[in-house]
Protein backbone atom coordinates (compact mmCIF):
# COMPACT_ATOMS: atom_id res chain seq x y z
CA UNK A 1 0.00 0.00 0.00
CA UNK A 2 0.84 3.48 -0.61
CA UNK A 3 2.68 5.20 2.46
CA UNK A 4 0.64 7.42 4.14
CA UNK A 5 2.39 10.08 6.70
CA UNK A 6 0.99 12.56 9.32
CA UNK A 7 1.32 15.18 6.56
CA UNK A 8 -0.87 13.47 3.85
CA UNK A 9 -3.29 12.85 6.89
CA UNK A 10 -3.48 16.06 7.89
CA UNK A 11 -4.47 17.20 4.43
CA UNK A 12 -7.32 14.55 4.43
CA UNK A 13 -8.77 15.48 7.42
CA UNK A 14 -8.28 19.55 6.81
CA UNK A 15 -10.11 18.80 3.42
CA UNK A 16 -12.46 16.71 4.58
CA UNK A 17 -13.63 19.33 7.78
CA UNK A 18 -13.40 21.84 5.02
CA UNK A 19 -16.47 21.19 3.60
CA UNK A 20 -18.36 21.77 6.99
CA UNK A 21 -16.86 25.00 7.54
CA UNK A 22 -13.39 26.21 6.04
CA UNK A 23 -12.87 29.45 8.26
CA UNK A 24 -12.54 26.67 11.39
CA UNK A 25 -10.08 25.02 9.62
CA UNK A 26 -7.80 27.95 8.99
CA UNK A 27 -8.01 28.97 12.41
CA UNK A 28 -7.40 25.41 13.41
CA UNK A 29 -4.17 25.80 10.99
CA UNK A 30 -3.18 29.54 12.90
CA UNK A 31 -3.62 27.93 16.32
CA UNK A 32 -1.15 24.79 15.52
CA UNK A 33 1.23 27.12 14.50
CA UNK A 34 1.71 29.41 17.47
CA UNK A 35 1.35 26.47 19.49
CA UNK A 36 4.61 25.16 17.40
CA UNK A 37 6.37 28.30 17.84
CA UNK A 38 6.10 28.26 21.51
CA UNK A 39 7.05 24.28 21.88
CA UNK A 40 10.28 25.13 19.47
CA UNK A 41 10.75 28.30 21.65
CA UNK A 42 10.73 25.79 25.05
CA UNK A 43 13.24 23.75 22.97
CA UNK A 44 11.01 20.52 22.37
CA UNK A 45 13.06 18.23 20.40
CA UNK A 46 10.54 15.06 20.82
CA UNK A 47 9.45 15.03 17.16
CA UNK A 48 6.47 12.65 17.89
CA UNK A 49 5.45 15.30 20.65
CA UNK A 50 5.76 18.50 18.29
CA UNK A 51 3.87 15.72 15.13
CA UNK A 52 1.26 15.06 18.06
CA UNK A 53 0.12 18.32 19.52
CA UNK A 54 0.33 20.55 16.02
CA UNK A 55 -2.52 17.30 14.32
CA UNK A 56 -4.41 17.71 18.02
CA UNK A 57 -4.08 22.12 17.48
CA UNK A 58 -5.49 21.62 14.07
CA UNK A 59 -8.43 19.82 15.36
CA UNK A 60 -8.54 21.38 18.64
CA UNK A 61 -12.47 22.74 17.88
CA UNK A 62 -13.44 19.63 16.27
CA UNK A 63 -16.21 19.15 18.37
CA UNK A 64 -18.14 22.60 17.12
CA UNK A 65 -18.80 20.85 13.94
CA UNK A 66 -21.31 18.47 15.83
CA UNK A 67 -22.53 20.78 18.19
CA UNK A 68 -24.45 23.99 17.68
CA UNK A 69 -21.83 26.05 18.78
CA UNK A 70 -20.69 25.95 14.97
CA UNK A 71 -22.60 29.28 13.95
CA UNK A 72 -20.96 30.95 17.35
CA UNK A 73 -17.29 29.82 16.85
CA UNK A 74 -17.10 30.10 13.17
CA UNK A 75 -17.36 34.20 13.93
CA UNK A 76 -15.04 33.94 17.37
CA UNK A 77 -17.93 34.48 19.46
CA UNK A 78 -17.15 32.22 22.38
CA UNK A 79 -19.78 32.22 25.14
CA UNK A 80 -20.54 28.42 26.43
CA UNK A 81 -17.51 26.75 25.23
CA UNK A 82 -17.94 23.75 27.40
CA UNK A 83 -20.11 22.13 24.85
CA UNK A 84 -18.00 21.81 21.78
CA UNK A 85 -14.83 21.54 24.07
CA UNK A 86 -16.21 18.33 25.84
CA UNK A 87 -17.67 16.87 22.54
CA UNK A 88 -14.18 17.53 21.17
CA UNK A 89 -12.80 15.60 23.92
CA UNK A 90 -14.82 12.33 23.69
CA UNK A 91 -14.31 12.05 19.43
CA UNK A 92 -10.68 12.52 20.12
CA UNK A 93 -10.34 10.16 23.29
CA UNK A 94 -12.70 7.45 21.34
CA UNK A 95 -12.31 7.92 17.89
CA UNK A 96 -8.83 9.00 17.15
CA UNK A 97 -5.38 8.42 17.92
CA UNK A 98 -4.94 10.81 20.23
CA UNK A 99 -6.85 9.49 23.06
CA UNK A 100 -4.02 10.20 25.85
CA UNK A 101 -3.84 13.81 24.71
CA UNK A 102 -7.73 14.07 24.56
CA UNK A 103 -8.11 16.07 27.98
CA UNK A 104 -5.56 19.03 26.48
CA UNK A 105 -8.66 19.57 24.12
CA UNK A 106 -11.02 19.54 27.28
CA UNK A 107 -9.36 21.95 28.85
CA UNK A 108 -8.47 24.12 26.28
CA UNK A 109 -10.80 27.14 27.02
CA UNK A 110 -9.84 26.62 30.93
CA UNK A 111 -8.76 29.75 33.16
CA UNK A 112 -5.05 28.39 34.71
CA UNK A 113 -5.95 29.62 38.05
CA UNK A 114 -9.28 26.49 37.54
CA UNK A 115 -6.81 24.24 36.07
CA UNK A 116 -4.69 23.90 39.31
CA UNK A 117 -7.39 22.67 41.22
CA UNK A 118 -7.86 19.66 38.81
CA UNK A 119 -6.68 16.40 40.08
CA UNK A 120 -5.40 13.76 38.27
CA UNK A 121 -3.75 15.15 35.06
CA UNK A 122 -0.59 15.38 34.47
CA UNK A 123 1.67 18.63 34.39
CA UNK A 124 2.33 17.89 30.55
CA UNK A 125 -1.36 18.18 29.51
CA UNK A 126 -2.03 21.02 32.01
CA UNK A 127 0.92 23.15 30.15
CA UNK A 128 -0.54 22.07 26.43
CA UNK A 129 -4.03 22.86 27.34
CA UNK A 130 -2.58 26.31 28.98
CA UNK A 131 -0.68 26.50 25.02
CA UNK A 132 -3.52 25.87 22.83
CA UNK A 133 -5.59 28.39 25.24
CA UNK A 134 -3.23 30.93 24.90
CA UNK A 135 -3.03 30.22 21.12
CA UNK A 136 -6.54 30.45 20.40
CA UNK A 137 -7.00 33.38 21.92
CA UNK A 138 -4.21 35.39 20.38
CA UNK A 139 -5.47 34.06 16.79
CA UNK A 140 -9.15 35.32 17.99
CA UNK A 141 -7.70 38.96 18.95
CA UNK A 142 -6.02 39.22 15.69
CA UNK A 143 -8.84 37.83 13.94
CA UNK A 144 -11.34 39.69 15.30
CA UNK A 145 -9.52 43.34 14.83
CA UNK A 146 -9.96 43.79 19.00
CA UNK A 147 -6.95 46.52 18.90
CA UNK A 148 -5.70 45.02 21.89
CA UNK A 149 -1.79 44.98 22.71
CA UNK A 150 -1.63 41.17 22.55
CA UNK A 151 1.50 41.23 25.04
CA UNK A 152 -0.03 43.29 27.81
CA UNK A 153 -3.18 41.37 27.21
CA UNK A 154 -2.13 38.33 28.24
CA UNK A 155 0.34 39.63 31.25
CA UNK A 156 -2.89 41.26 32.92
CA UNK A 157 -4.58 37.76 33.03
CA UNK A 158 -1.35 36.45 34.23
CA UNK A 159 -1.86 33.07 36.83
CA UNK A 160 -5.31 33.97 36.30
CA UNK A 161 -6.48 32.77 33.17
CA UNK A 162 -3.19 32.36 31.41
CA UNK A 163 -0.01 31.05 33.38
CA UNK A 164 2.97 33.08 33.79
CA UNK A 165 5.14 30.34 31.87
CA UNK A 166 3.46 29.54 29.16
CA UNK A 167 2.76 33.58 28.40
CA UNK A 168 6.57 33.65 28.43
CA UNK A 169 6.99 30.90 26.30
CA UNK A 170 4.90 33.25 24.20
CA UNK A 171 6.88 35.95 24.62
CA UNK A 172 10.14 34.41 23.46
CA UNK A 173 8.54 32.63 20.88
CA UNK A 174 7.26 36.40 19.52
CA UNK A 175 10.62 37.46 20.05
CA UNK A 176 11.90 34.75 17.68
CA UNK A 177 9.35 34.25 14.80
CA UNK A 178 7.51 38.11 14.44
CA UNK A 179 4.14 35.65 15.33
CA UNK A 180 2.21 38.91 15.56
CA UNK A 181 3.23 39.97 12.75
CA UNK A 182 2.85 37.15 10.31
CA UNK A 183 -0.79 35.77 11.64
CA UNK A 184 -1.55 39.98 11.34
CA UNK A 185 -1.11 39.39 7.08
CA UNK A 186 -3.86 37.51 6.13
CA UNK A 187 -1.88 36.86 2.86
CA UNK A 188 0.51 34.18 5.20
CA UNK A 189 -1.92 32.11 5.74
CA UNK A 190 -0.34 29.93 2.87
CA UNK A 191 2.88 30.07 4.30
CA UNK A 192 1.73 29.24 7.49
CA UNK A 193 -0.12 26.41 6.66
CA UNK A 194 2.83 25.17 4.74
CA UNK A 195 5.02 25.50 7.90
CA UNK A 196 2.47 23.93 10.13
CA UNK A 197 2.22 20.91 7.53
CA UNK A 198 6.42 20.69 7.37
CA UNK A 199 6.42 20.46 11.25
CA UNK A 200 3.88 16.56 10.50
CA UNK A 201 7.06 15.56 8.82
CA UNK A 202 6.68 12.47 6.81
CA UNK A 203 6.95 9.27 9.27
CA UNK A 204 5.00 6.34 7.46
CA UNK A 205 2.43 4.76 9.66
CA UNK A 206 2.11 1.20 10.28
CA UNK A 207 -1.13 -0.09 8.66
CA UNK A 208 -2.70 -0.08 12.13
CA UNK A 209 -1.82 3.54 12.37
CA UNK A 210 -3.80 4.40 8.96
CA UNK A 211 -6.63 2.32 9.67
CA UNK A 212 -6.75 4.37 12.77
CA UNK A 213 -7.08 7.90 11.23
CA UNK A 214 -8.56 6.65 8.02
CA UNK A 215 -11.47 5.84 10.83
CA UNK A 216 -11.12 9.25 12.18
CA UNK A 217 -12.21 11.15 8.95
CA UNK A 218 -14.56 8.46 8.83
CA UNK A 219 -16.44 9.74 12.04
CA UNK A 220 -16.36 13.12 11.43
CA UNK A 221 -18.92 11.94 8.65
CA UNK A 222 -21.22 11.78 12.32
CA UNK A 223 -21.11 16.04 12.43
CA UNK A 224 -23.54 15.89 9.34
CA UNK A 225 -25.00 12.46 9.48
CA UNK A 226 -25.04 9.67 12.43
CA UNK A 227 -26.90 7.32 9.82
CA UNK A 228 -23.96 7.66 7.21
CA UNK A 229 -21.19 6.27 9.64
CA UNK A 230 -23.15 3.54 10.65
CA UNK A 231 -23.88 2.32 6.70
CA UNK A 232 -19.95 3.07 6.22
CA UNK A 233 -19.31 0.71 9.03
CA UNK A 234 -21.76 -1.87 8.01
CA UNK A 235 -21.09 -1.62 4.03
CA UNK A 236 -16.64 -1.94 5.08
CA UNK A 237 -17.99 -5.16 6.91
CA UNK A 238 -20.42 -6.68 4.04
CA UNK A 239 -17.80 -6.10 2.08
CA UNK A 240 -14.48 -7.72 4.19
CA UNK A 241 -17.38 -10.70 4.38
CA UNK A 242 -17.92 -10.63 0.67
CA UNK A 243 -14.57 -10.86 -0.04
CA UNK A 244 -13.33 -13.88 1.84
CA UNK A 245 -16.29 -16.31 0.91
CA UNK A 246 -15.22 -15.14 -2.71
CA UNK A 247 -11.93 -16.38 -1.48
CA UNK A 248 -9.67 -13.22 -2.33
CA UNK A 249 -6.11 -12.85 -1.10
CA UNK A 250 -5.61 -10.79 1.95
CA UNK A 251 -3.78 -7.91 0.04
CA UNK A 252 -7.15 -7.38 -2.25
CA UNK A 253 -9.12 -7.54 0.95
CA UNK A 254 -7.41 -4.78 2.81
CA UNK A 255 -7.69 -2.98 -0.12
CA UNK A 256 -10.89 -3.67 0.03
CA UNK A 257 -11.46 -2.90 3.77
CA UNK A 258 -9.77 1.11 2.98
CA UNK A 259 -11.93 1.49 0.04
CA UNK A 260 -15.22 0.25 1.54
CA UNK A 261 -13.88 2.63 4.55
CA UNK A 262 -13.58 5.83 2.24
CA UNK A 263 -16.95 5.28 -0.14
CA UNK A 264 -19.11 7.69 1.34
CA UNK A 265 -16.31 10.33 3.01
CA UNK A 266 -18.04 13.23 0.64
CA UNK A 267 -21.21 13.11 2.25
CA UNK A 268 -19.51 15.12 4.45
CA UNK A 269 -20.18 17.89 1.75
CA UNK A 270 -23.63 17.20 1.64
CA UNK A 271 -26.68 19.28 2.75
CA UNK A 272 -28.16 17.67 5.44
CA UNK A 273 -31.36 18.46 4.36
CA UNK A 274 -30.68 16.13 1.28
CA UNK A 275 -28.69 14.01 3.17
CA UNK A 276 -31.83 13.18 5.93
CA UNK A 277 -34.67 13.70 3.67
CA UNK A 278 -37.44 11.26 4.36
CA UNK A 279 -38.27 10.15 1.39
CA UNK A 280 -37.16 9.82 -2.63
CA UNK A 281 -35.32 12.92 -3.69
CA UNK A 282 -36.17 15.39 -6.29
CA UNK A 283 -34.23 15.28 -9.42
CA UNK A 284 -32.29 18.19 -8.45
CA UNK A 285 -31.43 17.27 -5.04
CA UNK A 286 -30.44 13.66 -6.17
CA UNK A 287 -28.12 15.66 -8.76
CA UNK A 288 -26.73 17.18 -5.43
CA UNK A 289 -26.79 13.88 -3.61
CA UNK A 290 -24.55 12.15 -6.60
CA UNK A 291 -21.47 15.46 -5.92
CA UNK A 292 -20.66 13.02 -3.13
CA UNK A 293 -18.62 11.25 -5.08
CA UNK A 294 -16.49 13.74 -6.47
CA UNK A 295 -16.01 15.42 -3.56
CA UNK A 296 -14.17 12.12 -2.34
CA UNK A 297 -12.26 12.15 -5.18
CA UNK A 298 -11.16 15.88 -4.01
CA UNK A 299 -10.84 14.72 -0.48
CA UNK A 300 -8.26 12.16 -1.18
CA UNK A 301 -6.62 14.38 -3.58
CA UNK A 302 -4.20 11.44 -4.85
CA UNK A 303 -3.07 10.51 -1.32
CA UNK A 304 -4.91 7.05 -2.06
CA UNK A 305 -3.32 4.09 -3.80
CA UNK A 306 -5.25 4.41 -7.22
CA UNK A 307 -6.82 0.67 -6.33
CA UNK A 308 -8.19 2.20 -3.26
CA UNK A 309 -9.32 5.10 -4.53
CA UNK A 310 -11.30 3.35 -7.54
CA UNK A 311 -13.07 1.15 -4.90
CA UNK A 312 -14.30 3.76 -3.23
CA UNK A 313 -15.11 6.01 -6.18
CA UNK A 314 -16.55 3.58 -8.34
CA UNK A 315 -19.74 2.10 -5.85
CA UNK A 316 -22.41 3.50 -7.60
CA UNK A 317 -21.53 2.05 -11.58
CA UNK A 318 -23.78 -0.58 -12.59
CA UNK A 319 -22.73 -3.64 -15.10
CA UNK A 320 -24.35 -1.77 -17.72
CA UNK A 321 -22.98 1.40 -17.86
CA UNK A 322 -26.05 3.30 -15.65
CA UNK A 323 -24.08 4.21 -12.87
CA UNK A 324 -22.25 7.48 -11.90
CA UNK A 325 -20.19 9.51 -11.76
CA UNK A 326 -18.44 7.73 -15.11
CA UNK A 327 -20.76 5.55 -16.29
CA UNK A 328 -18.72 3.11 -16.54
CA UNK A 329 -18.86 -0.97 -17.95
CA UNK A 330 -18.52 -4.24 -16.36
CA UNK A 331 -15.72 -4.82 -18.59
CA UNK A 332 -13.51 -2.11 -16.34
CA UNK A 333 -15.16 -3.01 -13.00
CA UNK A 334 -12.76 -5.05 -10.67
CA UNK A 335 -13.99 -7.73 -8.82
CA UNK A 336 -13.10 -5.78 -5.76
CA UNK A 337 -15.52 -2.67 -7.14
CA UNK A 338 -18.37 -5.04 -8.21
CA UNK A 339 -18.16 -6.52 -4.28
CA UNK A 340 -18.47 -2.80 -2.57
CA UNK A 341 -21.25 -1.31 -5.08
CA UNK A 342 -23.48 -4.52 -3.95
CA UNK A 343 -22.59 -4.26 -0.22
CA UNK A 344 -23.16 -0.56 -0.50
CA UNK A 345 -27.02 -1.42 -0.99
CA UNK A 346 -27.37 -4.22 1.19
CA UNK A 347 -25.99 -1.87 3.90
CA UNK A 348 -28.89 0.81 2.86
CA UNK A 349 -31.92 -1.75 2.44
CA UNK A 350 -30.49 -2.93 5.91
CA UNK A 351 -30.14 0.67 7.35
CA UNK A 352 -32.86 1.45 9.85
CA UNK A 353 -33.55 6.06 9.15
CA UNK A 354 -35.70 8.01 10.91
CA UNK A 355 -38.39 7.74 7.73
CA UNK A 356 -38.08 3.71 7.40
CA UNK A 357 -37.44 0.74 8.98
CA UNK A 358 -34.72 -1.97 7.99
CA UNK A 359 -35.81 -4.15 4.73
CA UNK A 360 -36.12 -7.77 6.16
CA UNK A 361 -34.04 -11.00 4.09
CA UNK A 362 -36.87 -11.75 1.72
CA UNK A 363 -37.31 -7.66 0.40
CA UNK A 364 -33.28 -7.40 0.20
CA UNK A 365 -32.48 -10.55 -1.61
CA UNK A 366 -35.89 -9.77 -4.24
CA UNK A 367 -34.14 -6.21 -4.86
CA UNK A 368 -30.53 -7.65 -5.51
CA UNK A 369 -32.03 -10.25 -7.61
CA UNK A 370 -33.82 -8.08 -10.15
CA UNK A 371 -31.20 -6.13 -10.44
CA UNK A 372 -28.77 -8.82 -11.31
CA UNK A 373 -31.50 -10.10 -13.54
CA UNK A 374 -31.64 -6.21 -15.53
CA UNK A 375 -27.63 -6.61 -15.80
CA UNK A 376 -26.90 -4.15 -13.31
CA UNK A 377 -25.04 -6.18 -10.92
CA UNK A 378 -22.62 -8.63 -11.29
CA UNK A 379 -24.04 -12.27 -11.47
CA UNK A 380 -21.44 -13.88 -9.44
CA UNK A 381 -21.11 -11.59 -5.99
CA UNK A 382 -25.07 -11.69 -5.86
CA UNK A 383 -25.64 -15.00 -5.99
CA UNK A 384 -22.67 -15.11 -2.79
CA UNK A 385 -24.18 -12.79 -1.13
CA UNK A 386 -27.49 -14.06 -1.26
CA UNK A 387 -26.52 -18.01 -0.57
CA UNK A 388 -24.85 -16.72 2.50
CA UNK A 389 -26.69 -13.83 3.26
CA UNK A 390 -27.66 -14.99 7.18
CA UNK A 391 -24.09 -15.68 7.80
CA UNK A 392 -22.42 -12.38 6.66
CA UNK A 393 -25.61 -10.48 8.70
CA UNK A 394 -24.61 -11.86 11.93
CA UNK A 395 -21.09 -10.80 11.50
CA UNK A 396 -22.00 -7.91 10.26
CA UNK A 397 -24.19 -7.54 13.25
CA UNK A 398 -21.28 -8.54 15.71
CA UNK A 399 -18.38 -5.94 13.46
CA UNK A 400 -20.78 -3.24 14.09
CA UNK A 401 -22.25 -3.80 17.65
CA UNK A 402 -18.99 -2.34 19.39
CA UNK A 403 -19.18 0.80 17.40
CA UNK A 404 -22.45 1.33 18.58
CA UNK A 405 -21.50 1.29 22.09
CA UNK A 406 -18.95 3.62 21.72
CA UNK A 407 -21.87 6.00 20.31
CA UNK A 408 -23.74 5.35 22.66
CA UNK A 409 -21.22 5.53 25.85
CA UNK A 410 -19.88 8.68 24.30
CA UNK A 411 -23.55 10.47 24.11
CA UNK A 412 -24.08 9.46 28.26
CA UNK A 413 -20.49 11.00 29.02
CA UNK A 414 -21.33 13.82 27.32
CA UNK A 415 -24.18 14.50 29.75
CA UNK A 416 -22.16 13.25 32.66
CA UNK A 417 -18.75 15.76 31.53
CA UNK A 418 -21.66 18.58 31.34
CA UNK A 419 -22.58 18.54 34.60
CA UNK A 420 -19.04 18.21 36.10
CA UNK A 421 -17.25 20.59 33.78
CA UNK A 422 -20.16 23.60 34.45
CA UNK A 423 -18.66 23.39 38.24
CA UNK A 424 -15.25 23.98 37.51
Amino acid sequence: MKQISSKNMAGIVCRTLNHVDERLVDHGIRVAYITLKMLEAEGCSDRKSIRDLCFLTMVHDVGAYKTEEINNMVQFETGNVWNHSIYGYLFLKYLSPFSELAPVILYHHTDCDKLAGISGLQRDLLKWAQMVNLSDRVDVCIQTGEGVNIIEYLERFSDRKFSSEVIDLFKKAEKRDQILEKLGDSANQRKISKEVFEALGNPSFSRKEIETYLKMVVYAIDFRSPFTVIHTITTTSISQELARLMGMQEIEITQIYYGALLHDLGKIGIPVEILEYPGKLSPQAMKIMKTHVDITEEIMNGEMEPVIANIALRHHEKIDGSGYPRGLKGEVLTPSERIVAIADIVSALNGRRSYKDAFGKEKIVGILTEMKEDGLLCEKTVDVMIRHFDEIMVNVRNTCEPVLNVYDHINIEFTELCGVCEKI
